[in-house]
């Protein structure tokens, strides 16, 4: 139940279950554990037999601390703090404590720093075994001089601290996203949350768009919601609408509603150029969302990251520079910002291919 994350309620299931399933066992005939044993068990036995052994390691060996904040809205504010530590001849990563916080202050980081020390503390594990941070890049987390990584790095000088690259590599992404804006004035953000929120909820929408999909010989396929904390949804969206832009045209156009949203998207579906951004980003988040996924695996990939950010630079200077301005140098030797080692506008996909 713990590995794959089964609510406790099924256990109330377990007993009838086993007695049918082994009828001739006197074990199972005689099994009674429903959900209230079943949580106990798990809470007041296996959790503090293995949160007693992580501990033993925690004292005796470096490891990484790893937390973050919820965005939940009750009355305590979670921080789980989690561990990456070798075992076993392999780094893994552990549960170590919810680290709640309540009060008005619960989401500063005096607040969410104490609550970390007194849970170090309680257990007799010493700060010079943290040897790394992973957090936030919030203010709060990794600011110069209250933050949560400045007060951990005054207990120990040689914490690395490592904030969120996925973070960094969408808001990198997104503020490339606002410049395009600013130019073109064309936010597919904004588009595909107006497509995906139309559409939820109402049946009578979904069924008039799967007579245009009919006219247009092509799949109905639900729409797809955007969510601007969600990294990869964006790009995931865009292939949708792209994939279903004929019968999308053809619906907001034959509709005369009078809601807001439903005005602009008639006015995004009746514009030629809206295919054209959708298919500019459909070609260049890719270039971000698959070094984001790779950062988000679960086994560990730090012998690829060097290689990666390197290829993954490499793809974005290969969009706006020269081949001659690439071709034999490292990374840090290009100069990217140098005038005359950038492509002018109508060649930058032919600079693309030759890469």
């Amino acid at each position: 139940m713990v590995q794959h994350n089964v609510p406790f309620a099924v256990a109330d299931h377990f007993s009838p279950l086993y007695k049918e399933c082994f009828r001739d066992s006197p074990t199972a005939q005689s099994f009674k554990s429903a959900s209230t044993k079943t949580t106990r068990i798990i809470n007041e036995a296996v959790a503090p037999h293995f949160k007693k052994e992580l501990v033993m390691k925690m004292r005796e060996n470096p490891c990484t601390l790893v937390t973050d904040g919820s965005n939940d809205t009750g009355l305590e504010k979670m921080n789980p703090l989690t561990v990456r530590i070798f075992d076993s001849n392999k780094v893994v990563h552990r549960f170590f404590d919810m680290c709640t916080t309540s009060g008005r202050n619960c989401g500063t980081a005096e607040v969410i720093y104490k609550k970390i020390n007194d849970t170090l503390q309680e257990s007799n594990i010493p700060w010079r075994n943290c040897v790394g941070l992973s957090i936030d890049n919030a203010p709060v987390y990794t600011g110069a001089n209250n933050s949560i990584a400045a007060r951990m790095l005054r207990e120990n000088g040689s914490i690395y601290i490592h904030g969120c690259p996925c973070h960094i590599i969408h808001n990198t992404a997104k503020q490339a996203g606002q410049r395009f804006l600013e130019i073109s004035g064309f936010d597919p953000e904004d588009l595909a949350v107006d497509v995906g929120y139309w559409f939820k909820g109402s049946t009578n929408r979904k069924g008039y768009l799967a007579e245009f999909f009919e006219f247009h010989d092509s799949e109905y396929m639900e729409m797809l919601l955007h969510i601007s904390v969600r990294w990869l949804s964006l790009e995931r969206c865009i292939t949708r609408i792209l994939r279903q832009y004929g019968p999308l045209t053809s619906y907001f156009k034959s509709l005369n509603e009078k809601q807001p949203r439903f005005r602009r998207l008639v006015d995004a579906f009746s514009k030629p150029l809206t295919e054209v951004y959708l298919l500019f980003y459909q070609a260049m988040l890719p270039i971000f969302s698959t070094l984001n996924l790779l950062l988000q695996r679960e086994r560990s990939s730090i012998f690829q990251l060097h290689g990666e950010m390197t290829k993954f630079i490499l793809k974005l200077f290969a969009r706006f520079m020269k081949p001659l301005a690439l071709q034999g140098r490292q990374v840090h030797d290009i100069l990217y910002m140098d005038p005359l080692n950038q492509l002018p506008g109508d060649q930058f996909e032919p600079v693309w291919e030759a890469f």
